[in-house]
């Protein structure tokens, strides 16, 4: 079973880093990336590290690709159908990194230095569940558990003692981005250019002008031509 979540996961994180790469809308491009950042964190679901689940959900998720999608909206022309300009002469060079890439990372994993006495994790075949009440467990699975939740602890505590300020500034950040964007919204809304203003004025003049002309009552217009 965790082979076949594994497998859709993958899909699914790889259908989204395509989509974010191939998108010819930035918006979409944004959402794709929100997509794949949702992956990695079931990616660490699946490796029983909720902790790092749950800040990649609340960083990457709630505050780096929802500040993303500001910028763009704020910054960028999201109307027309292509809004990428990545060069042709690009392509390729960039195709070769990635595959360079990929290729460096898998010889990595698969060559990983273990700790004494453990395998590498591509001769791993059993990897023992870090939840109580499993039955007997080994002294480094405690120890592990152990570590995980005192890991979550000393987060929380440095982020409300030593980087408090800094918590707090990104959190203006983010409202920063969402009063901007409204203020900007109602701006292009009630102080439309002068350009847009002068020829719905004289639009209207000339709309005006003409239904005056058409509703002149035909004894006014008769006098007025005796005169």
């Amino acid at each position: 079973m965790a082979e076949f979540l594994f497998l859709v996961i993958a899909v699914l994180g790889l259908a989204s880093a395509f989509g974010t790469v191939l998108a010819r809308n930035l918006v979409h491009a944004a959402l794709y990336l929100i997509g794949f950042f949702f992956t990695v964190a079931c990616m660490f679901v699946l490796l029983e590290a909720e902790f790092l689940a749950a800040i990649q959900v609340l960083v990457y998720i709630g505050a780096v690709a929802i500040l993303l999608i500001f910028g763009i909206m704020l910054t960028r022309n999201i109307q027309g159908d292509d809004t990428t300009t990545i060069p042709t002469a690009w392509k390729v060079p960039g195709l070769f990194a990635g595959f360079c890439l990929f290729v460096i990372l898998v010889f990595g994993i698969n060559n990983a230095v273990a700790p004494s006495g453990k395998g590498t994790w591509s001769s791993s075949t059993l990897r023992p569940s870090i939840a109580v009440g499993q039955g007997p467990e080994p002294a480094w699975v405690t120890e592990r558990r152990q570590s995980i939740n005192d890991m979550a602890r000393m987060v929380g505590i440095q982020l409300m003692t030593r980087y408090a300020v800094a918590f707090e500034v990104a959190g203006l950040l983010l409202t920063a981005a969402l009063v901007g964007a409204i203020a900007l919204a109602h701006r292009e809304e009630d102080d439309p250019t002068p350009g847009r203003s002068a020829a719905m004025g004289s639009q209207s003049t000339t709309d005006n002008g003409a239904r005056g002309a058409v509703s002149t009552p035909p004894a006014v217009a008769s006098s007025r031509s005796r005169a």
